[in-house]
């Protein structure tokens, strides 16, 4: 057996609702290890949580800094760097700090997962200057969409050569079609009526964002024997409460907070519905397609268009509530006008975000990116 690549993913924290960033860390370091790959994963602030009991004590490390303003330990990071001794780093958020103390290990090399598109503004401006840095202090950039790789490319100046496509993945074992029994057990769990229709929405409860306002006031639309299940937390979440109390269908709208495993969600779902306003992958689309339930979803920026299309689901233009109202029905009443839609999100699930074969590509990506370091 040729010898392991050592590999530490570096994520601010050790809890699902920071982002999408941190599951997809974990599911690497899961799977990396059959391809030859040491791989780890340090949370450089906060304290142990659900991924170390996903990933074990052995693949999880912690530095224990509070914050971004802790940075008086900042310098933990550089020391066990030096007691690791890895071959690669990946970082897998945008964090200016760690990165620029990543750029002192000279023959390490330094990748960075991009989440998001690059961002917009004045060449002088701070966020430019701290893009800038970042691009400076990696040596290859995986992207999570052809959207954003084009971005990155376009704004964030990243040449073609250094950035590679690699989707985030769905695991269908834990993502999969309920049996009739298990939709009426997940439905029990939050307290929804057997008989009723089940409108879905998982995300941050951030409305600028995820548009989960909008949400509500297409479920205000509906007739009464459709309910909502709200999954996420986030700023907004009294403010939703509030909204729905004054739309009249608070009585209809389950709020169930943010869920360590959502499967139970998707399988209570009649529908899901997406209202972001701009959505760089749509990990949650991925995941309802996963489980067989329609997606509703409104047109926005960002790559959930490479997944959500009206080949895979119904797109709605211009955020027209009354229009997305009328897809969920027909959605209901229609289903065999799906099982096309259905099929060819299954097909796309398979070719493009599945985590095993995702990992392949990744762990074949450090050893051309270390055989590349070593050849110079």
């Amino acid at each position: 057996m040729s010898k392991q690549l050592r590999v530490l993913h570096i994520c601010q924290r050790d809890e699902p609702a920071t982002g999408g960033a941190v599951r997809v860390a974990s599911e690497y370091v899961k799977r990396l290890p059959k391809y030859q790959v040491d791989a780890h994963c340090l949370f450089l602030y906060g304290s142990p949580g659900y991924f170390q009991s996903e990933l074990g004590d052995k693949r999880t490390h912690y530095l224990g800094i509070h914050n971004s303003q802790d940075f008086l330990n900042f310098g933990r990071l550089s020391n066990f760097l030096g007691k690791f001794q890895p071959q690669i780093i990946h970082h897998h958020d945008g964090l200016l700090w760690s990165h620029l103390l990543t750029f002192f290990h000279p023959g390490v090399v330094k990748v960075a997962h991009a989440h998001l598109g690059a961002a917009n503004g004045s060449l002088l401006s701070r966020t430019a200057l701290a893009a800038e840095l970042q691009r400076q202090s990696s040596d290859f950039l995986v992207c999570i969409t052809e959207n954003t790789r084009n971005s990155q490319i376009e704004q964030g100046k990243y040449l073609p050569n250094r950035t590679q496509v690699i989707y985030n993945g769905v695991d269908c074992a834990r993502f999969y079609p309920p049996t009739v029994n298990e939709k009426a057990y997940a439905r029990s769990q939050f307290g929804l009526p057997s008989n009723a229709v089940v409108v879905g929405f998982v995300g941050r409860l951030h409305c600028q964002m995820k548009g989960t306002d909008d949400f509500l006031k297409a479920i205000a639309l509906l007739p009464s024997n459709f309910w909502a299940l709200v999954v996420g937390s986030g700023p907004d979440a009294d403010y939703l409460k509030q909204l729905a109390a004054r739309l009249g269908i608070a009585e209809r709208v389950v709020f169930a907070g943010t869920l360590e495993k959502p499967t139970t969600a998707y399988h209570s779902m009649d529908v899901f519905c997406l209202t972001s306003h701009c959505e760089p992958f749509g990990l949650v689309v991925a995941e309802a397609m996963a489980c067989q339930v329609p997606v509703v979803g409104f047109a926005c920026a960002g790559g959930v268009n490479e997944l959500l299309s009206p080949e895979t689901g119904c797109v709605i233009l211009n955020r027209d509530l009354e229009a997305m109202a009328k897809a969920v029905i027909e959605a209901v009443k229609y289903p065999e006008c799906w099982h096309q839609r259905q099929t060819n999100a299954e097909s796309l699930l398979k070719q493009n975000h599945n985590w095993e074969k995702n990992a392949s590509s990744l762990a074949h990506l450090y050893k051309k990116l270390l055989k590349s370091t070593t050849d110079i």
